[in-house]
Parts: structure tokens; C-alpha cells; sequence
């Protein structure tokens, strides 16, 4: 008797075991799925993150504020539909959004171009610092939105956008040069023009990395900008545009685009990539 006793004991235990083993199991592999090709979720644990779905239904229901946390040059070109910006990277983002938690009790939901782009994570660990509660993380980012909601995003002032206007990163990638190719193809042709789009702090007075050769145009100058395009499509010239890093070009692609200039190219990796093939050449 003893001996049926034990042995069912035993049983009874050993499913149990199994059952919370496989139980944790799911549980792992469920949050390992959901947090899949989001890198930025192990890099910031403490930051919550609202899906896709999720986000769309609180639009729709008015249970959000949305901020685009990216700079003004990108919100203007494609956004979330009624988002507000406040770019992270001002040193007034935490007077700003202190000032818009006063305002609304909703629920804050920061966004950024994407899965590879950490600025809505930082805007949250801007709000825990400051203590703003109730904020969190849409990083799935506008690209996303833009092709699944097209009738909640806006793009070049225009909603609902047309999905086949969303640029690929195969037709960006097109457009990109490396910078040795660059230079050489750029300086080569004397029917061309170089424009630096960095901004003064990112410049730091500095006139250019081609000797004078380029000239400065900022983004936000948008009537100098039209000019400058307008001028290479009556003219037939090639455009060549460098930023610092190589990712504010992937924005005005769409300006270019919009305008209706054919002949352009970007630095692939901006002037930082170039200042590094520079030393390398030198050592």
C-alpha cells in the first residue's frame, strides 16, 4: 500500500515538474518571439513597448498622445497622423514634455523612424528620469506604420499616403555611394554640384570636406533646397548630398523625389565614414 502511495506521489510530481517546465518554456519562448528584431528591448529593459495594433486601436479610440521624438525635418516629411514633435534631442524635451503630461492625463507614446533606431527608447528614459509616468515605447517605428495604416500617416503634407510612395531601402541603397566613389565621381565632373547638409553644430564652422568645392544647404532652408533642385534639373547637373552619418539623406530622398530630380547621390556613411577612410589612407 505504501509502495502504490509513493509511486503515485511520485507521478503526481513528475507532471506537475513537467507541466511548469514546459509552462516556462512557453513563457521564454514567447518573450523571446515578441521582443524578435526589436534589438533596442535588451538594450533598454525598463522601457515599455506598445505594438503596432495595440497603438492603432488607442488612436482610434483616442486613448493616446503621440510624439514624434525624431527632428522637425523628418517629422515633416512622414508621420503619424495628429503626432505631435518634440525631438529628443533638445535639451528643453524634458521642459516640453512635462508640459504636455500637465495638459492630458492620456497615455504618452513615443515613436521614431524604426526597429534599428533608439530614439523612442531614449525619450522614455528621459521620462523616467524626469518622472513623467504613463509613457511608452511604439518602436516598431513610422515606416511600419506608414505601409500597415496608411490612412493614419502623412506623408510630404499629404493622408492618406499612397504605400508604393514609401522609398525602399533597395532604392535608397541605390542612391549611395561609397565615399572614395563618391569623391571621385563627384569632383570628377565639372558639371556637378555638392551640397553638405549638416547642420552649424554638426559643421562646427568647419567649410566643407571638399576644399570649397561644396557648398552648405541645411534642411530646414526648404526654399533654399528647392532652388538648389531646380536649379540641377534645368541645368541637367548630378547632385551629390552628404550628411554627417548617413541618415538624413534617407529623408530628403523624398523631397528629391517629390520634386522630380533624377540625377543624385548620397555618401554612404556621411562625412564621419569619410574622416575615417581619410586616416586610414594616412597610416
Amino acid at each position: 500500500m505504501q509502495c502504490v502511495l509513493y509511486q503515485r506521489f511520485f507521478s503526481v510530481n513528475l507532471l506537475s515538474t513537467r507541466f511548469l517546465t514546459l509552462l516556462m518554456c512557453f513563457f521564454i519562448s514567447s518573450t523571446s518571439f515578441s521582443d524578435e528584431g526589436f534589438p533596442g528591448r535588451k538594450q533598454f529593459p525598463q522601457i515599455q513597448t506598445i505594438s503596432i495594433e495595440k497603438l492603432y486601436e488607442k488612436i482610434v479610440d483616442d486613448k493616446v498622445i503621440v510624439v514624434d521624438v525624431r527632428s522637425e525635418y523628418e517629422f515633416q516629411t512622414l508621420k503619424i497622423l495628429n503626432a505631435i514633435n518634440i525631438p529628443v534631442s533638445q535639451k528643453s524635451f524634458p521642459v516640453k514634455l512635462k508640459e504636455l503630461r500637465d495638459s492630458s492625463p492620456k497615455e504618452i507614446v513615443f515613436y521614431c523612424n524604426g526597429r534599428a533606431c533608439y530614439k523612442s527608447y531614449k525619450a522614455g528614459i528621459k521620462a523616467l528620469n524626469y518622472n513623467v509616468k504613463n509613457c511608452v515605447s511604439y518602436d516598431a517605428g513610422v515606416f511600419e506604420w506608414a505601409l500597415a495604416h496608411s490612412d493614419q500617416a502623412v506623408l510630404l503634407g499629404q493622408s492618406p499616403i499612397n504605400k508604393e510612395s514609401i522609398i525602399s531601402k533597395d532604392d535608397f541603397k541605390l542612391r549611395l555611394l561609397a565615399p572614395k566613389d563618391f569623391e571621385q565621381n563627384s569632383l570628377g565632373d565639372d558639371n556637378s554640384l555638392i551640397y553638405d547638409i549638416r547642420d552649424r553644430e554638426q559643421r562646427r564652422g568647419s567649410s566643407g570636406i571638399f576644399m570649397f568645392r561644396d557648398k552648405n544647404v541645411e534642411l530646414d532652408n526648404t526654399k533654399k533646397l528647392r532652388r538648389i533642385i531646380q536649379k540641377a534639373i534645368d541645368n541637367d547637373s548630378t547632385v551629390y548630398f552628404y550628411d554627417q552619418k548617413g541618415k538624413q539623406v534617407r529623408w530628403l530622398q523624398y523631397t528629391l523625389e517629390a520634386q522630380g530630380l533624377e540625377n543624385y547621390y548620397f555618401m554612404k556613411g556621411g562625412a564621419g565614414a569619410y574622416y575615417k577612410m581619410l586616416r586610414k589612407e594616412q597610416k
